[in-house]
């Protein structure tokens, strides 16, 4: 036997092929594929049902077998030797086995011997069981297998008349089932622990088994012996009983019997009697046969009047339905357009009243619309209009100092021009003198100066290059390297970004990878709960074998559970440590190129330095230069001048009295002269800004201004838009449908009835009286007459036995005399109690009998019976039309107690029409 776990039907379906693979087949005579031993599928299922009171769930358990059984085989047909006869033997037993067991089942033995064989231990719960069991017998309709064919069938049917109830198996508290699991446990853990101590007795695996077996036996032997002994009493203690209920029957039969042959000699003389009273009843009949045929012709003629007012009837129920007909369309009509005319008043009030509110909405939408454009152009107008008049007075103070500005250029201008002219005068009188007495000498140094200017006009050009060229290459060096620090900066700021943006994206990997950790960890959870639920199904069925596995594979789930997770918070660990290495690398990058940005600084800063003290030593050359070249001019010109000195001494001191003036009065119109122009310019400067900044604060005013505009405009063609939709079109849908509605007519269907004027008979036909009918029963004179009363009767013959249970329905035609017969002889009953003769008692004696005449009334006739007397002297009966079946007596109407005998001596009358 081998148990396996399965979780779904494929995984049943392929172990019940892997055992349809492995059963145990071998060729015989009779078979080619003859199955060697019986085969046993057992599918148990438990179904974890939760608690709505939030207690302990419940287990509940089913099982289902699959049973294949092999045939009983006739060793000398089947051929079958050694190996194979010895397993045909066992396979006999247990089909004898099994058989036993299902004898016993049918006969509902107190034992049955389910322990004596393993395949009926098997499948106990499926033969005797709360279950469901169906079995297929498999057959030849060959002729030479007949024998085998009828075993079979007979072994079928008598399996068919086990009769089980099907139940469900009670549901299992968590609680007991793990307290079950846990005695178990502990009793196979002795057990295992004593096993590995070697305490107690160890026998070989076959000495174990057929000490086992020899012990089952004999207490399988004791259980039947002791429930056959129970059987054997318990069948003597049901003779015993038996025994004394047949005593008991057999007496009371004894006491019935003499009873019933003393009511039988009574009954003898009652049907004396009623052979009397038959007689007598014949002579009765006669005469009611022809009552009834008079009165047979009478309800003939009534019910042809009878139809013709049906008719007549008829015709005026179905003019009335016609006029009521017509009154119901009408009203329909009415109603129609009633409701027509109220939904069009309800659509017209609904659509004004939308309209309405939609009109007045729409006024305070404009209304509000209006009222803040004008308030937004009156702030407007007036901020504009302070704006302007500050830029009026800003410009009329600017322009009044424009004008003094300008006056005073002016008159320092006139200044300047006077006072040089007066120089330019002097110079020129000065000029004069001293061109006279200094041209000799202005001739002999002329050589020398254009010598000197010349060389002085040759270094200055060339220092200026110079410095030209020094200057220009600093300014683009200083420009490279601000437009490099830019970059740089730019650069770093970019850099910073992409470290923000990454430490971000690290961290929202972290977030992630940890929800995604704890949706695993949860997952892990929820899986260890169903493999520990699943643990549990399997330890059902696999308690022995299992324990040890289920632990290693639960500790080994645990541990790949638990590396996984750590893997993957190694795995957000390292991520998250690439991150912050990367960051720290960006970090360190940044701070590197910060140095490298400093470096580049402190380098640049040292050429800058460099070349300015390079460009102050060229200059400083260049100017050495000159003062030697003047030198030397000076030296070549002093003896010149150092000749002339003593006679220019008296004229140039004149003349540079007059240099220095003009070179002071110069000056100071130079210093006032720009000292106007900056005042002039900062004005000039400060009024365009002004007017700049406020020309641009009007623009952008009036750009938000025309953008609101805009944006009101378009609220307002927005809000137009829908105003079209829901006033024209509901109007427009309005008209149409006022105009489609219209009010219905009546139309007429020509089935309203015309008025008629209706003929129907006013007299009913009546019988004649009975003494013209019957003339020899008039003998003893005529009873006053008495109104009758009779339904139709259908063409049934109606006897005084009947029911008196009908009415009649003409309860106001024309009255018929009724006769009547004198009694000679009166016979002993009460009037008032009629009774048949179907309701006699048998067992009355026949002593208190008396015979007398007999007298009959035509509509409610009884039998005047002396006061003494308790028996009726005729039956009556009942008579049926051909074709019909004549109603049968019911049961318990022939015995009935004495004090009903009076209840049937008369005629139960019948309903007729005179």
């Amino acid at each position: 036997m081998e148990e396996k776990h399965i979780k779904n039907a494929a995984e049943g379906i392929k172990v019940l092929q892997d055992g349809s693979l492995k059963r145990q087949v071998a060729a015989t005579k009779c078979n080619d594929l003859s199955s060697r031993s019986h085969t046993v599928f057992t599918i148990s299922t438990y179904v974890k049902k939760p608690n709505e009171n939030g207690g302990d769930d419940y287990l509940s358990a089913g099982k289902l077998n699959l049973v294949d059984l092999a045939g009983s085989e006739n060793i000398q047909r089947s051929g079958a030797e050694n190996k194979r006869a010895a397993e045909a033997g066992l396979i006999n037993k247990s089909l004898l086995t099994l058989g036993r067991v299902i004898n016993a089942l049918v006969d509902r033995s107190a034992h049955i011997p389910y322990r004596e064989s393993k395949l009926t231990r098997i499948l106990q719960d499926s033969l005797g069981g709360r279950t469901k069991t169906c079995i297929i017998a498999t057959i030849s309709p060959a002729k030479g297998n007949l024998e085998e064919t009828i075993s079979t069938l007979d072994y079928a049917f008598r399996a068919k008349n086990i009769k089980n109830k099907p139940q469900t198996n009670p549901l299992l508290n968590k609680k007991t089932l793990l307290k079950e699991f846990s005695h178990e446990i502990e009793k196979l853990k002795s057990e295992l622990i004593s096993t590995r101590q070697r305490n107690g007795v160890y026998l070989s695996n076959e000495a174990y088994e057929e000490m086992t077996a020899q012990s089952e036996t004999r207490r399988i032997v004791m259980e039947e012996q002791t429930a056959k002994m129970e059987t054997l009493e318990s069948n003597l203690r049901n003779r015993v009983q038996d025994l004394h209920a047949l005593n008991v029957s057999f007496i009371g039969l004894k006491k019935d019997h003499d009873g019933t042959k003393e009511q039988l000699d009574q009954t003898k003389n009652v049907l004396d009697q009623t052979e009397i009273v038959l007689s007598a009843t014949k002579r009765n009949l006669d005469e009611e046969t022809q009552l009834r045929k008079a009165h047979q012709e009478t309800e003939g003629k009534l019910a042809v009047i009878g139809g013709e007012l049906i008719d007549k009837l008829n015709k005026t129920v179905h003019d009335v339905s016609g006029l009521h007909s017509k009154n119901r369309r009408k009203s329909d009509l009415q109603s129609l357009n009633r409701t027509a005319w109220g939904t069009s008043q309800g659509q017209v009030a609904e659509v004004t009243t939308m309209i309405e509110r939609r009109i007045q909405d729409f006024q305070d939408e404009q209304k509000e619309h209006i009222s803040s454009v004008s308030r937004r152009m009156e702030a407007f107008v007036q901020e504009e209009l302070q704006k302007l008049t500050s830029t009026q007075a800003f410009l009329d103070e600017h322009l009044e100092v424009f004008g003094e500005s300008k006056a005073q250029l002016i008159q320092q201008e006139q200044k300047s021009k006077d006072d040089m002219d007066k120089v330019l005068e002097e110079i020129k009188e000065t000029r004069d003198s001293v061109k006279e007495r200094v041209g000799e000498s202005l001739q002999a140094i002329s050589k020398a100066a254009e010598k000197i200017s010349a060389d002085i006009v040759s270094e200055m050009a060339t220092f200026h290059n110079q410095l030209h060229t020094s200057y220009s290459t600093l300014g683009k060096d200083c420009k490279t390297i601000f437009d490099e620090l830019v970059k740089h900066i730019t650069t770093q700021r970019s850099e910073s970004d992409n470290l923000r943006r990454q430490l971000q994206s690290a961290t929202n990997t972290i977030v992630v990878q940890n929800a995604t950790i704890s949706s695993r960890m949860q997952e892990a959870l929820e899986e260890e709960r169903r493999q520990a639920a699943d643990d549990r199904q399997k330890l059902m069925v696999q308690i022995t074998g299992l324990i040890n596995a289920q632990a290693e594979a639960q500790e080994t789930r645990i541990a790949e559970r638990a590396t996984q997770v750590q893997k993957s918070i190694s795995d957000s660990n390292v991520a998250l440590e690439g991150a912050f290495s990367t960051y720290a690398a960006g970090m360190d990058s940044w701070d590197e190129k910060e140095n490298e940005v400093l470096e580049e600084v402190k380098k640049s800063r040292d050429q800058l330095k460099t070349r300015l003290k390079d460009d102050w030593n060229t200059a400083n050359d260049r100017s050495t230069s000159i003062q030697n070249t003047a030198k030397s001019v000076h030296a070549e010109t002093v003896r010149v001048v150092d000749e002339q000195v003593e006679d220019l001494d008296s004229q140039m001191e004149a003349l540079d009295d007059f240099v220095t003036r003009a070179k002071s009065e110069n000056t100071a119109h130079h210093e006032s002269y720009s000292q106007s122009l900056i005042t002039v310019s900062n004005t000039v400067d400060q009024s365009f800004g002004s007017i700049s900044g406020h020309f641009k604060v009007t623009f952008d005013r009036v750009k938000n201004l025309g953008e609101e505009m805009e944006v009101d405009i378009n609220d307002i063609q927005e809000s137009l838009e829908p105003l079209e939709t829901q006033l024209c079109r509901p109007l427009a849908n309005l008209r149409e449908e006022i105009a489609s509605t219209s009010l219905q007519e009546y139309q007429p269907t020509g089935d309203t009835p015309q008025k008629v004027q209706y003929h129907y008979p006013t007299s009913l036909p009546r019988t004649q009286r009975r003494s013209m009918i019957i003339p020899e029963m008039d003998e003893a004179g005529s009873e006053p007459d008495e109104p009758a009363v009779q339904e139709k009767d259908n063409n049934t013959m109606v006897f005084a036995d009947l029911d008196n249970s009908e009415h009649s329905e003409h309860a106001d035609l024309v009255p018929s005399p009724r006769p009547s017969t004198a009694n000679t002889t009166s016979i002993s009953l009460d009037k008032a109690t009629p009774l048949s003769l179907r309701e006699v008692d048998p067992n009355v004696s026949s002593s208190n009998l008396t015979i007398g005449a007999i007298g009959f009334e035509p509509l409610a006739s009884h039998l005047p019976f002396p006061s003494d007397h308790t028996m009726p002297l005729f039956k009556h009966s009942a008579r049926t039309n051909r074709g019909t079946k004549k109603p049968n007596l019911s049961e318990g109407r022939e015995n009935v107690p004495i004090s009903a005998l009076a209840q049937g001596t008369h005629r139960r009358k019948s309903p007729r029409l005179n």
